[in-house]
């Protein structure tokens, strides 16, 4: 008796499910149908891009010493020729010290042999001595100058690269990045910190290859950043670097920023929309009513007969809500949108609210 009541139960279920597809079938598929109208149509690329300056410096060690003091930190102002860390200069003092005495001491035998080689020539001159005893004497005069000018560069070297253990920064900026701590022994080339200025920062934009065509310099660019996600700032396509990624398939697009705008910070993200044409009193169709890439695109148009006919149309340019319609439908007409998933051409539908796809 449970086994007919069980088989009873499921086919009781599968009726009713087969009721309810039956039914839709025959009443069909609730839809949002637009009429087309016109409008305005703002033609944009839209992408991401990142706050980026080229004033920025990473200071590196020009000796290997010890690091014996940090000057600054994260966040700092400093200006250019400022000392902002200190390495041990005791090795280099010594050097300089060492080459500082071998100077002096080939300086004073310079003059001595200078000396000589003068009463060398008077001695001659009197015919008190040969001349090969003035030519030896002018000749060691003469080494002995090139040895002590040799030995006074070094100490100027010695000098300069003493200095070297000042570690200054070398433009008027922010201290982004401390690398190295007081006390880290640092080889030559290590880096110890980073500074940037951001008076002269720009965005730079990744563009997808296939809208590089549509960019140039000079079109407005509206953006708006993480950071300050209520508030949409305006600059303009500053720059196009003429070089496209070959993993991203990106082009860079460097975008001015405006003159009044908020506290930035290197790599922020920014969201931006590049202004490529502007449509006035366009016919235009949802972008949700469309199926299909490119210019050619379909749409589904509701018939009197309460069925949907899928239509071949050409759009132009497109924002986010609408496109530009250039053939295939004309104002007054309806679409669907938004295309209830399964939809297709012949299907029968229940228009369940209307709207418009044109103004504002």
């Amino acid at each position: 008796m449970r086994r007919w009541l069980v088989l009873v139960a499921i086919l009781v279920v599968m009726g009713g499910v087969l009721g309810r597809v039956f039914w839709r079938t025959w009443r069909g598929r609730d839809a949002t149908v637009a009429t087309i109208g016109t409008g305005r149509v703002v033609a944009a690329v839209y992408a991401t891009g990142r706050v980026d300056c080229d004033q920025r410096a990473t200071l590196r060690a020009r000796v290997a010493a010890p690091l014996t003091a940090l000057l600054v930190g994260p966040g700092q102002q400093v200006t250019a020729g400022q000392v902002v860390a200190r390495q041990d200069a005791s090795a280099l003092h010594l050097a300089t010290e060492r080459a500082a005495g071998e100077f002096e001491a080939a300086r004073a035998s310079l003059t001595q042999a200078q000396d000589e080689a003068s009463r060398s020539e008077k001695l001659v001159r009197d015919g008190l001595l040969a001349d090969d005893a003035w030519v030896r004497a002018r000749e060691k005069g003469r080494e002995l100058a090139a040895q002590t000018a040799a030995m006074e560069t070094a100490v100027r070297i010695a000098r300069e690269q003493e200095g070297w253990t000042e570690l200054r920064s070398p433009l008027d900026g922010t201290v982004t990045a401390i690398l190295h701590r007081a006390g880290d022994p640092l080889r030559e080339g290590d880096e110890v910190l980073t500074v940037v200025n951001l008076s002269d920062a720009y965005i730079r934009v990744a563009v997808d290859e296939r809208d590089a065509g549509r960019v140039a310099v000079g079109q407005t660019v509206r953006m708006v950043f993480d950071a300050y996600p209520g508030k949409m700032f305006a600059g303009s396509v500053w720059r196009l670097v003429p070089a496209v990624d070959r993993l991203t398939k990106s082009t860079d697009v460097l975008v001015s920023l405006p003159a009044e705008r908020p506290p930035l910070q290197l790599d922020f993200t920014v969201t931006v929309n590049i202004v490529t044409g502007v449509v006035e009193n366009a016919v235009v169709v949802p972008r949700d009513a469309l199926d299909g890439t490119g210019a050619e695109r379909f749409a589904l148009v509701p018939r009197a007969d309460g069925r949907v006919e899928r239509r071949a149309l050409e759009v132009g340019a497109c924002d986010e809500e609408r496109c530009q319609v250039l053939s295939g439908l004309a104002e007054g007409e309806r679409v669907v949108a938004p295309v209830p998933t399964g939809l297709k051409d012949g299907d029968r539908i229940v228009v369940v609210s209307a709207g418009s796809a044109g103004h504002p």
